[in-house]
């Protein structure tokens, strides 16, 4: 039986099984076989095995796979490739059996990332898998989001951020239909890869070509209605507050947060920092401090959710990668959980719950913070380059 994975397409997530197997047709000796996995090139891990061979591989892949890189921000153009399939394997998991001089070999591919356990049974029960139902399919909502799994995509004007979608073969046409003005974006792609949809570009080039600001976009993939993209206005609030974390599926979603914010500085060290110095001239012991670490906690209300909110919450609180905007002038790298997070799976009213941040640095040294090298400098009156309008 030839070497091969638990799934027909050759690609799947890596905090989701990864079973290889594999059968020889006569009975391996009692040192076993060979096992060899490299990713992206890289040898990770080597094992002997018995035969029948039948092993979950998913730890250790992910426990090297890349995450998934990040769109250009200098780009203008709504729609980029964030990564090539066909240009670059680091997303290539190789697996290389050796026994009695017989070589077996199966490549395939591997995000990061994973769907729920038990969306990975629904899927396993129906005999298919995510990749051929979601992110594949041309007349669903294939982007990789964990906001919805709806056809309709609805999220607010503070909270765009690009959706990323997955184009597994080489020639597929997309379209971006604005449903205010009836223009379109094409897309036809000629690499299969990741690509991004960037929602605020997208409507910038809008209101510069058409002088509208369009809220409602219909996606089509192979001619075919995929999906629609609704783009609400953000809530009234006297803070705001938003959060850039990495979701379920391996890729940068913001959430927003519309409750007070208040800073906790914890200096739980001090004791321990202190000790005693002997004084040569009293001949005595007195008390002394080294400099100690300060570390902050941030007591956050979410702001009314609404219950698909919450899930999408919970999302971010169990996220490894959470950045804190708006409240300095870069993101502030921090580790989200909830002492409470009780909710009703139907809630007659939107629920509003309490996050703790913890701020992932600790200081020693406290100042004021920069955001350049010019911070201390006078400002100018005028800029060096000319232009209309007076600064």
């Amino acid at each position: 039986m030839p070497l091969k994975i638990n799934n027909s397409l050759n690609i799947a997530f890596s905090r989701n099984p990864i079973v290889i197997s594999h059968r020889y047709d006569e009975p391996l000796d009692k040192n076993g076989g060979l096992l060899d996995i490299s990713i992206g090139g890289s040898h990770v891990f080597k094992c002997r095995f018995s035969d029948p061979l039948e092993m979950d591989i998913s730890e250790i892949i992910d426990a090297y796979i890349p995450l998934l890189p990040e769109p250009d921000v200098i780009s203008a153009q709504p729609v980029q490739q964030v990564f090539s399939f066909l240009k670059s394997g680091k997303y290539d998991v190789m697996c290389h059996l050796d026994y009695a001089s017989i070589e077996n070999e199966f490549e395939f591919k591997v995000l990061p990332g994973g769907i729920s356990r038990q969306n990975y049974r629904r899927y396993a029960a129906l005999g298919t898998d995510v990749f051929t139902e979601k992110f594949f399919e041309s007349c669903g909502n294939f982007f990789m989001t964990t906001r919805t799994a709806e056809w309709r995509i609805s999220m607010k004007e503070t909270e765009l951020s690009p959706l990323y979608f997955i184009i597994p073969r080489q020639d597929e046409d997309i379209e971006i239909k604005a449903a205010t003005t009836g223009q379109s974006l094409y897309l036809a792609t000629h690499d299969s890869g990741i690509y991004t949809l960037d929602l605020d570009e997208l409507r910038r080039k809008a209101t510069i070509d058409h002088q509208l600001l369009p809220n409602i976009f219909d996606v089509y993939r192979n001619e075919t209605f995929a999906c629609r993209i609704v783009i609400e206005r953000a809530d009234i609030a006297k803070e705001r507050y938003r959060l850039r974390f990495r979701n379920s599926l391996g890729v940068f979603e913001i959430i927003e947060l519309t409750g007070e914010l208040s800073i906790t500085p914890d200096y739980s060290e001090a004791e321990a920092a202190t000790f005693q110095r002997f004084d040569a001239v009293t001949y005595s012991l007195y008390s002394d401090r080294e400099r100690i670490e300060r570390k902050q906690s941030i007591s956050i209300a979410t702001g009314a959710k609404r219950a698909d909110e919450v899930r999408f919450l919970m999302d971010m609180i169990a996220s490894e990668e959470v950045y804190l905007l708006d409240v300095t002038p870069f993101p502030l790298k921090v580790i989200p959980s909830a002492e409470e997070l009780e909710y009703r799976p139907r809630p007659t009213t939107p629920e509003n719950f309490t996050l703790k941040l913890e701020i992932s640095d600790s200081e020693t040294n406290i100042m004021q913070d920069i955001i350049d090298g010019t911070t201390g400098c006078r400002p100018r009156v005028f800029t060096k380059q000319f232009t209309n309008q007076f600064n």
